[in-house]
């Protein structure tokens, strides 16, 4: 080609590109007519997100319901009431029909109401109408009530009909049972209302860690977001530089370390270990490293990994897939039972002693001056600080309420009307008070001072088992006390001695064992006046 020719093709080809743009790549051309689409539509333009790695939220950071209620105790007393009030409403309507009818006595109402209640308790009881789970409606657990009602005449009348047909009175039996079935519908209705209320505060859902950001955490907290049978407030695992920052907002906030010092691990009802089977070494260490807290321990076991956990019931897999491995709480029948008994029995003692107390209150006031009660921050439940209250026997100015220093024989700093209520333990007739409020038990481990030192050092670092007290709440007088640790721990041995009896109550612990502790307390008391305290 000649030069003029090659000249020619250089022009043609510039002007044809100062006249054609060129082609964007396919990519940008659709974001193009995207944004073209959007601008005509009207639509709101939105600031191109850029992917950032979030901040890890902390402990510190982390909202812990701290108000809880005992969710297998209440259901306990929600089963007691149904008992009493279908039973007496039963009878009060079966005997007013039967009064006068068939010439038969009083056996024949009494049986038939006892039949009748019996059915109905079973029914309900049949068809888990007080579980009261969180995400069950007013209408579906209602349903549970009109079915197990149904069935529980049905049966009443069949068995009534095919036992005793010469006493069966048809129209009385289905006016009792219809009279039991309403005051069930109004019952459950106060029940669902106020359990519901419960929920809404977060009172019923116990709060749970995880130990392991594992797939099976993964699973549980989705079955989880489904039934809200849980509250999981954290996961804390020792890899935390490879861990995400959440597992379906579930935060990921450090390690056990930071579980350890946290200051709202008392208000944890359970801590998980969520690790697979494989990592059984691993597992065993995350044990190791909190096997001393009092909190109940679990892991999930290994047929949790294979579930299906779509389709079955966040509480079923619990049931099959957690094994406790300390602190195994006892059942709702104990618990129930023993905070009855403190309340009617503290109730009573406070009634009862309200001029005795009145009167020590004055000596006290008379002897020395400053209040005639002493507060004192000891630890409860889990190692939750309450403050314990006490008639005052030391002088104002020399109150020592970290217990630093423990008291000790001809101690200067207790007065001389101090003496005698220490030696007589009058002086903790006040904790009545923290029965009735709930902090403490009228058995139970005896709540030591925040701070306690022993031998210099801090008492809760000398026994290795110290925590495990904690299991329970504290109790006015308990095991080792009858058995002659009272007062003062002078030396590590003491408090060896004192954490043994503790942890062996705790094994042990029944409403009669209690009973039997109570009735040995006073005499116990008053046959001993070596002690210090």
């Amino acid at each position: 080609m000649s030069n003029d020719n090659k000249k020619h093709v250089a022009k043609t080809s510039a002007k044809k590109d100062m006249k054609t743009p060129k082609r964007a790549p396919v990519e940008t051309r659709r974001v193009e007519r995207l944004d073209a689409f959007a601008a005509r539509v009207g639509a709101p333009t939105q600031p191109v997100k850029v992917e950032r790695r979030g901040r890890r939220k902390t402990v510190a950071e982390i909202v812990v319901p701290t108000k809880q209620t005992n969710g297998n105790a209440l259901r306990f007393g929600l089963r007691a009431l149904d008992v009493i009030a279908v039973t007496a409403i039963i009878m009060f309507a079966v005997w007013n029909s039967y009064i006068g009818a068939n010439d038969r006595g009083v056996l024949a109402p009494i049986g038939a109401s006892l039949l009748g209640a019996i059915m109905f308790i079973f029914m309900l009881f049949s068809m888990r109408a007080h579980r009261f789970a969180p995400s069950e409606t007013y209408a579906a657990h209602m349903k549970k009530v009109a079915a197990a009602s149904a069935a529980a005449l049905g049966l009443w009348l069949t068995a009534a009909l095919m036992t005793r047909p010469e006493t069966f009175l048809p129209d009385a039996l289905a006016k009792a049972g219809l009279a039991a079935t309403l005051g069930l519908f109004a019952l459950h209705t106060i029940y669902y209302l106020r359990v519901r209320a419960l929920h809404d505060l977060g009172a019923l859902t116990p709060n749970i860690v995880m130990l392991g950001a594992t797939e099976s955490a993964r699973r549980l907290i989705e079955e989880n977001a489904k039934t809200h049978e849980l509250n999981i407030l954290a996961i804390f695992d020792e890899r935390i530089s490879r861990a995400p920052l959440n597992i379906h907002g579930v935060p990921i906030v450090g390690q056990i370390d930071d579980m350890l010092t946290w200051d709202k691990l008392p208000y944890v009802n359970r801590i998980v270990v969520t690790l697979p089977t494989m990592a059984a070494e691993r597992k065993q260490k995350f044990i190791e490293q909190i096997r001393l807290v009092p909190n109940s321990i679990a892991f999930l076991v290994d047929e949790f990994e294979n579930l299906n956990h779509v389709q079955q019931r966040l509480s079923q897999i619990a049931e099959v897939s957690l094994r406790d491995v300390t602190g195994k709480p006892k059942s709702g029948r104990h618990t129930a039972i023993k905070r009855l008994t403190d309340i009617v029995l503290s109730s009573v003692a406070l009634v009862l002693g309200a001029p005795f107390l009145a009167l020590i209150a004055i000596a006290i006031k008379l002897d020395s001056k400053g209040p005639a009660l002493f507060k004192q921050q000891r630890h409860g439940f889990n190692n939750r600080v309450f403050e314990v209250y006490k008639f005052r026997s030391m002088k104002v100015e020399m109150e020592d309420k970290l217990a630093a220093r423990q008291v000790s024989k001809d101690d200067d700093r207790v007065t001389k009307l101090g003496n005698f209520i220490r030696k007589t333990s009058i002086d903790e007739l006040p904790q009545l008070l923290n029965v009735l409020k709930g902090e403490m038990s009228l058995v139970g481990p005896r709540p030591h001072a925040v701070g306690m030192r022993t031998e210099g050092k801090d008492s809760i670092d000398l026994v290795a088992e110290y925590a495990h007290r904690h299991r329970v709440k504290p109790g006015m007088t308990g095991w080792a006390q009858i058995n002659g640790s009272r007062g003062a721990l002078l030396t590590q041995a003491d408090v060896a001695r004192r954490v043994n009896f503790d942890v062996e109550y705790i094994e042990r612990s029944n409403f009669f064992f209690d009973l039997m502790i109570m009735l040995k307390t006073l005499p116990c008391l008053l046959g001993d006046s070596e002690t210090i305290r």
